[in-house]
Formats: C-alpha cells, sequence, structure tokens
C-alpha cells in the first residue's frame, strides 16, 4: 500500500495541493512540444520526405472503414521514436490513424500503413508527422478529404406498404443511453458549492487552436463490454443505474459538467494543485466522435497573474451530480511515452470539505503507472496496479460503508478499509501536467468513452 498524500487543501482555499508520491519514483518529465510548431523552430535533423500520401477513399462514407498509405524517405539514416498518420477535424479535434511505429528511415523509400478507422461526417486534413527526442514534427504535404454522410441501408421498393416505414432514423440505437439523468440524486446544499477561484480570468476558454497529439487515438470507441442497463465490469450484485454519459453528441453536456476547477463556465481557472504546470480552459475539454477529449497543449496561458506552460482540459460535476456509495466507472484512453501513462491524468470524486469528506481516486496517472488511493484525515492509502495501462481501459470503483474496491477491465486491483467517509463526492476527470504524474507530454489527448454511476 502507499501513503500517497496527493492532495492537500489549505483552508482558506477550494483546492487541493498534490504531493509527492511515496513509495514511488517519480519519473523526469521529458517536455514535449507541440505537433504544430513553425517548421524552422525545430532542431536540425535530417530531412524526411513524403514521397506520396494516400487514402484507400479520397471521399469515404461516414462510419466507412478507411486505410493510409504513405511513402517516405530521409536524406540521411534517422531513428523516428514513432511515425504516424496524423488527421484534424475543421475544429483541431485528433482522429490519427492507429498504429504509430517507432522505425527508422533512410535515402531508400519505405511504405507505412497504419491501421483502418472510421471519420464521421465532416472535413479532415491529413498529414505524416513523426516524433524525433520529444519533439513532433509535421510534414507536407497537409491534404484535405471529407467524410460524406451514412450511406442509406437500400430497402425494397414498396408494393403497397406506407412510403416512411423504411426511413425512421434509429434514434438511440447506437449509445447505451439507459442509464438515466441524475434526477433522483441529491441536490447539494448550500455549503456544496465551494467559492471558486478569486475571479479566474477567461484568458484561454475560447482558444482551442493547439491541436491534439498525433499520437495514434480510437476516437471513435468499439461498443463497450457492459450496457448502461447493467452493471459495473467485475462488480457482482444488484445494480440500477443513477448516472450516465456516453458523450455521444457533439457538444459538452453542461447540465451534467463544468469544464474547469470549480469556476465559471467559461472561465479558464488555476490548476487544482500548485504542482500542475497547466491551467484548464473550457475550450481544451470537447466531445466529438463518441468521446470526450481533455487534451493537454503547450499553450503559456496566465490566471490570477501566473502564468502556467500548459493548457489542458477537465470537467466535474460539482453541484450538479455527487454521490455516497455506489459502483463509479469510466472508460479512459490514456496517452503513452515509452509505454508509461505520460501527464498526470485521473478519474477521481471529492467532497466538499477535504480531507474530511474524502477523495477517492479511481485512477491517477503517477510516474506512468494506474494508480488508485482514498484520502481523509486517516491518510491516502492505495497502490498501483502491475501492467501497461496506456490506450484504453475501464477503472471502477466500488464505495460502500468501510470500504472501496478497485476494478481496472472488470478484475479487482486492490481494497482500501481505512478512513472510508460517508459524506457526498461529485466526479471529475483531468489530464494534468507536471507533478506527481510521468513524462509531460503535449499535445496530448486524453479520451473518456463513458462515465457512469449505479447504487444498489
Amino acid at each position: 500500500m502507499l501513503n500517497h498524500a496527493k492532495h492537500r487543501r489549505p483552508s482558506t482555499r477550494p483546492h487541493r495541493v498534490k504531493l509527492a508520491v511515496l513509495g514511488v519514483a517519480v519519473a523526469a518529465s521529458a517536455v514535449g512540444t507541440t505537433a504544430w510548431a513553425a517548421q524552422a523552430a525545430t532542431p536540425a535533423a535530417p530531412a524526411v520526405v513524403v514521397d506520396s500520401l494516400t487514402l484507400s477513399a479520397p471521399s469515404p462514407a461516414a462510419g466507412s472503414q478507411v486505410t493510409a498509405t504513405a511513402k517516405v524517405h530521409a536524406s540521411r539514416s534517422i531513428a523516428l521514436q514513432r511515425l504516424t498518420v496524423a488527421v484534424r477535424d475543421a475544429k483541431g479535434g485528433n482522429y490519427d490513424f492507429p498504429g504509430a511505429i517507432a522505425t527508422t528511415l533512410g535515402p531508400a523509400q519505405s511504405t507505412f500503413t497504419p491501421a483502418a478507422r472510421t471519420f464521421p461526417a465532416g472535413t479532415y486534413q491529413y498529414f505524416v508527422a513523426y516524433e524525433v527526442g520529444g519533439v513532433w514534427h509535421n510534414l507536407t504535404p497537409a491534404t484535405t478529404f471529407t467524410s460524406g454522410a451514412a450511406l442509406p441501408t437500400p430497402s425494397p421498393t414498396p408494393t403497397a406498404g406506407p412510403t416512411a416505414t423504411a426511413s425512421a432514423k434509429p434514434t438511440a440505437t447506437a449509445s447505451p443511453t439507459a442509464a438515466p439523468k441524475p434526477t433522483a440524486t441529491p441536490t447539494p446544499t448550500a455549503t456544496a458549492s465551494p467559492t471558486a477561484p478569486a475571479t479566474p480570468t477567461p484568458t484561454a476558454s475560447a482558444s482551442a487552436t493547439a491541436t491534439p497529439t498525433p499520437t495514434p487515438t480510437f476516437t471513435t470507441s468499439p461498443t463497450p463490454t457492459t450496457p448502461a442497463t447493467g452493471g459495473p465490469l467485475g462488480m457482482t450484485g444488484s445494480w440500477r443505474p443513477v448516472f450516465a454519459d456516453e458523450f455521444n453528441g457533439s457538444s459538452l453536456d453542461t447540465s451534467k459538467w463544468t469544464p474547469n476547477w470549480l469556476g465559471c463556465a467559461t472561465c479558464t481557472t488555476q490548476p487544482v494543485s500548485s504542482a500542475e504546470s497547466q491551467a484548464y480552459a473550457p475550450s481544451q475539454a470537447t466531445v466529438s466522435g463518441g468521446s470526450l477529449h481533455l487534451t493537454a497543449v503547450q499553450k503559456p496561458t496566465t490566471v490570477n497573474g501566473k502564468t502556467y506552460p500548459y493548457t489542458s482540459g477537465m470537467v466535474q460535476s460539482n453541484g450538479k451530480a455527487q454521490f455516497t456509495y455506489g459502483a463509479f466507472e469510466s472508460r479512459i484512453y490514456l496517452p503513452a511515452s515509452g509505454g508509461k501513462v505520460a501527464n498526470w491524468p485521473a478519474f477521481w470524486t471529492d467532497g466538499q470539505s477535504w480531507p474530511n469528506d474524502g477523495e477517492m481516486d479511481v485512477m491517477e496517472g503517477l510516474s506512468g503507472n494506474a494508480c488508485y488511493h482514498f484520502h481523509s484525515p486517516s491518510g491516502g492509502p492505495g497502490g498501483c496496479a502491475p501492467g501497461d495501462f496506456t490506450g484504453w481501459h475501464t477503472y471502477g470503483a466500488q464505495w460502500q460503508p468501510g470500504s472501496v474496491t478497485y476494478y481496472y477491465d472488470g478484475k479487482a486491483v486492490g481494497t482500501i478499509s481505512t478512513g472510508i467517509t460517508s459524506a457526498p463526492q461529485y466526479l471529475i476527470l483531468n489530464n494534468a501536467v507536471g507533478g506527481s504524474g510521468g513524462a509531460s507530454v503535449a499535445p496530448a489527448d486524453m479520451q473518456v468513452d463513458y462515465v457512469r454511476v449505479w447504487q444498489h
């Protein structure tokens, strides 16, 4: 068990201060730079040339499988940390082809074909990008394609039936939305609304010019193993859904979430902890492709007179949804650095008076590992699960009187039975940079397929 004093909240402020991990070595931060940096600013390196870049379908139907083929060479031998075909939508959203590789290029032409993927209807730009020394380089040409509306399924010519029967749209068949909105969730009392940091200036709340990392992502998520009407992965018993967000729309549901740290709906706020290196801006919490995107970019942002080198995304449900006991689960894509979890991403819950009301860390990326804790006046015991938790995984916790058991991909990884509190806690997901996290990588897109809560 780790006694990781992750957060400590001064009595005069509604935010916590994360401290160093005890028993887990903090990885040295390898600070990445934005993939959209000007080419003139990148270090001298052998020239990498794109000989050709093509798609299997120049104008694919929305939802159809598309592959990309790139033929490249270098003026002399160069070892690449990652080579990918990057894709951005009109708003800068990340739709990269999965399957980035480490490879060595030379004067002889090499052919790179990543795995296929699908695209929602829209216009996209695609290009070859590679990483060397922690720096991303974008190559020309950058070509545009349009994914059109999904092709309708042909239907037999009606001979006598009504003409409209074949055109009805399946309005909800693609999303497990049976979990109702938390209409029965107790409304937080007047003491349940922490005071926001002193008038945070919305310096970057409308800015989304920096683009997510050209690291392969899976924004169109496979159908989750557990539907919202079922129970949480690995947790037996009878459950009733009390909250769910499947992120199947085109914008954040602000009836459930606020996209910053306890600030106004459009404010850019200071971080949760003084150890973090980013501010939280609503522009960095977006919904597209069936996922919530919490995107960290290397963009200096000033809040309350302090400048942070990064800007990133967060959502939290304070004042909108909070729970005492139950099963909490989220399916999350964590960006990687060298096979370890990059940055300081987290899925956690928090009470109104820290640490008296408790804090439950379902998943926290610490020094490249996926870890769990429960903080209270008794301390912050927890641990880290073995294995590689980069990419898509499911993280859950069963909180009941006297204990919390944590489940990763449906398997119990640890139980905490000391200091378990009973006050309501709200939901939080954030993609922090620096501090006790892994190597700092930006742009980096933490994605969330769904968040669900059940109770008995």
